[in-house]
């Protein structure tokens, strides 16, 4: 079907004189999809930055190639509104565009069918959105190393590739492969996603660092990090074989507390992640980390680091770690909507307490998990069934829908309840699946391809395992926002456990009992369990905390935004 333009939309050409402001669509990130962007997959972006530290500015262009996945003569993409375009073109020269405050719409040449491909070319220079308090509220961070030198890093997980360069902002967006092309002065270094390929000396005192994967990347996760870096060097061989490059892109005044950071975690903490979870995704590429002004983002094998080298209270980086997570939570396994979110974030939130017991033992391990606990809200679900972007899932306030931080804290408890259902083996077995779509990933050789999940997904892909349907788990745990609650009461000489607050759903969770100091796993019928001639006083019911369950000491959500509001 031959997609109309809007009648209302004129089209220009080369030089556009009105440039609209910037607004809320451009500053949000993984809107659902319009018509019109349904219609492409991507699947290559050159993209050319050249960056002007002194200005805070950037010049430059991007080629997208594209395939059609249906009748399509407009190619509509995500750009920031400020920005001022100088040109779009295709092999056979310039084209006609039009464009709004977050869009532009350019007029293909020819119209084309499922299969077919073009790629057009935009050009572009101004001033890209500032971060001003990233990665949290992220755009280009321009900064300077304590020896007074550029130090420049992108974060736009919230705001989108469209901050940056034209694009389709959404996580079905991202290209199957890449090649980045970043100018920038002479005294500094441009460390990017996949390979370096070349770099560059051209008049004017700059260069051209060319960086190349070809493997899919998220669109988020496309970096840029600008600074006098240190490259601290190692490899590792993989559980696949591979030998993976170590990278670690430092400022030069921090170039021994660097040393000490990857010696003592690189090898360790990706050991870790590949016994448990099975080869590093990227390992024909590098395990890349760069030093940046702001806290921390995974960027695909260029993780952005800013913890200042810290060991922390549970005897490794927390941050180090956690970005790490995400080559496999979020760029190997990839949401399909950022309603599923908390794939990426509960998985690799519930991956750091596993960490800590390893390396400080039980103690650490309990003391970690009770404080995720603690943290938990309950007002909305982390798997909403509609498609939310990313600041409506992300950021809550009294009347929003968003689960903000549950996607870790609660995420992270979903998955220690469900491995209590499971069992150890079933549930890891599950979790690889969800990751490479395989039992058996050792077998896997690079590259490894990127996988897109739902929350339903996981859900079939757990049952499977597990040998039972789980749909009642995730619908109570994943959901719905409260948690539930375990009610005990005496019924003669017996004792009765009762599931309630689930909305009168059938939620058989089994809970562990300890009586006379042996531990049994107390199964359900519908929603209650009869101890028989017990009363509570003989029994502790959880002892290790593995079921999510509504305690007394946690504050309901209205608690909790009553507490916001007061802050306010």
């Amino acid at each position: 079907m031959k997609i109309l333009f809007i009648v209302t939309t004129l089209f220009v050409l080369l030089g556009c004189s009105t440039v609209p402001k910037r607004n809320d669509v451009t500053l949000d990130s993984s809107r659902p999809l319009s018509d019109n962007m349904k219609l492409y997959v991507v699947e290559h972006y050159g993209l050319r930055t050249e960056v002007h530290p002194e200005t805070k500015s950037i010049s430059g262009s991007v080629a997208i190639q594209l395939s059609a996945l249906g009748s399509m003569d407009i190619l509509e993409l995500d750009f920031d509104g400020l920005f001022t375009i100088d040109q779009v073109e295709d092999s056979s020269g310039v084209i006609e565009y039009s464009r709004d405050e977050a869009k532009i719409y350019v007029k293909l040449r020819k119209e084309l069918t499922q299969g077919e491909g073009d790629e057009v070319t935009i050009s572009y220079h101004g001033q890209p959105l500032e971060a001003k308090h990233a990665p949290w509220d992220g755009g280009f961070v321009w900064a300077e190393t304590p020896s007074g030198k550029p130090w420049i890093a992108t974060a736009i997980q919230g705001e989108g590739c469209d901050v940056w360069f034209p694009c389709k902002d959404h996580p079905s967006g991202e290209p199957l492969s890449a090649d980045f092309y970043y100018t920038v002065p002479v005294g500094l270094t441009a460390a990017g996603n996949g390979v370096l390929v070349s770099v560059e000396q051209l008049e004017g005192n700059r260069q051209v660092f060319h960086w190349r994967t070809e493997v899919a990347t998220n669109t988020y996760g496309i970096a840029l990090n600008v600074a006098p870096y240190t490259l601290i060097e190692g490899t590792y061989t993989s559980s696949n074989g591979t030998e993976i490059p170590l990278k670690f892109w430092a400022i030069e005044d921090h170039a021994e507390q660097a040393q000490i950071l990857f010696d003592r975690e690189f090898a360790a903490t990706l050991e870790f992640f590949e016994r448990k979870l099975g080869p590093y995704p990227w390992g024909q590429e590098k395990l890349g980390i760069a030093e940046t002004p702001h806290l921390g983002m995974e960027h695909q094998t260029i993780n952005a680091y800013g913890n200042e080298f810290k060991r922390g209270k549970y005897g490794f980086d927390w941050l180090f770690h956690h970005e790490l997570s995400h080559e496999w939570f979020g760029n190997v396994m990839t949401h399909k909507t950022v309603s599923d979110m908390w794939l990426h974030e509960g998985t690799a939130a519930f991956m750091q307490p596993e960490y800590t017991h390893e390396v400080l033992g039980d103690a650490a391990y309990y003391a970690n998990i009770y404080g995720a606990y603690l943290g938990i809200n309950a007002c909305n679900p982390i798997a909403p069934r509609e498609e939310f972007s990313s600041d409506q899932l992300y950021f809550d306030d009294p009347e929003g829908k968003g689960p903000a931080g549950d996607i870790y804290v609660k995420g992270q408890w979903l998955l220690r309840s469900l491995r209590y259902v499971m069992g150890e083996d079933a549930f890891w077995t599950s979790i690889r699946r969800l990751i490479y779509g395989t039992k058996n990933p050792t077998e896997l050789k690079p590259p490894i391809k990127p996988i897109f999940r739902t929350t339903d997904d996981f859900m079939n892909i757990a049952s499977e395992e597990a040998g039972q349907d789980l749909a009642w788990f995730f619908e109570v745990y994943a959901r719905r926002g409260p948690l539930p609650v375990l009610t005990e009461s005496q019924v003669g000489d017996d004792l009765k456990l009762e599931w309630s607050n689930v909305d009168n759903l059938q939620f058989p969770m089994p809970i562990p009992v300890r009586i006379n100091g042996q531990i049994q796993r107390l199964e359900f019928m519908e929603n209650s369990a009869l101890l028989k001639n017990t009363s509570l006083s003989d029994v502790q019911i959880d002892p290790f905390m593995n079921v999510l369950r509504k305690l007394s000491v946690v504050p309901t959500c209205e608690e909790r935004r009553a507490e916001k509001a007061m802050k306010k």
